[in-house]
């Protein structure tokens, strides 16, 4: 399947799935010459709790991104990924402008197990992500997100990614 098919087969089926209101999430980063630009779609919660000013929930996310290599050194310079998370996410506050911070981990299949000098050995991968943002207008929201994928040493070498990303999205 191609990384369009993919992607679009994963929106069809966000949508579906859905109980409450999904969202949309494109994001882009870098870090030491990798590059991640994606599309995310978090899901209606699993489970949500009040906690004072702050509502916690967690929600599934799916992803598609392509990972690209802009070093000098050898070997194929992009690789498709695919995951799955669980994430976290506390939001403070009521009304137009709330802050949120958010943790998650999860799964993904890579495309290949090379990506410039980095050897992942395994396609299958884990992942774990955290963030701070800001959600606004009741349906927006803009933030920094920290991720890292690496298959957790089930096969050596296990060099691993972590990049920095900024990421934008709307609730339907």
């Amino acid at each position: 399947m191609t990384f369009r098919m993919c992607m679009a087969a994963s929106m069809l089926a966000a949508g579906v799935a859905s109980a409450g209101e999904p969202a949309v999430s494109v994001f882009h980063g870098e870090h030491d010459n990798y590059e991640r630009t994606g599309l995310s779609v978090r899901l209606g919660p699993v489970w949500e709790r009040d906690w004072g000013a702050w509502h916690a929930g967690v929600h599934p996310e799916l992803e598609l991104s392509r990972f690209h290599y802009s070093g000098s050194s050898a070997g194929p310079n992009t690789l498709n990924q695919a995951g799955a998370i669980g994430m976290l996410r506390m939001v403070r506050g009521k009304g137009n402008f709330q802050p949120y911070a958010e943790l998650g981990l999860g799964a993904a299949l890579l495309s290949r197990t090379h990506l410039g000098p980095k050897v992942f050995s395994t396609t299958f991968q884990f992942s774990q992500h955290a963030g701070l943002g800001v959600e606004f207008a009741g349906r927006y929201s803009m933030g920094w997100r920290y991720s890292h994928y690496s298959n957790g040493d089930i096969e050596m070498p296990n060099d691993g990614i972590d990049l920095h990303q900024f990421v934008i999205g709307a609730r339907f």
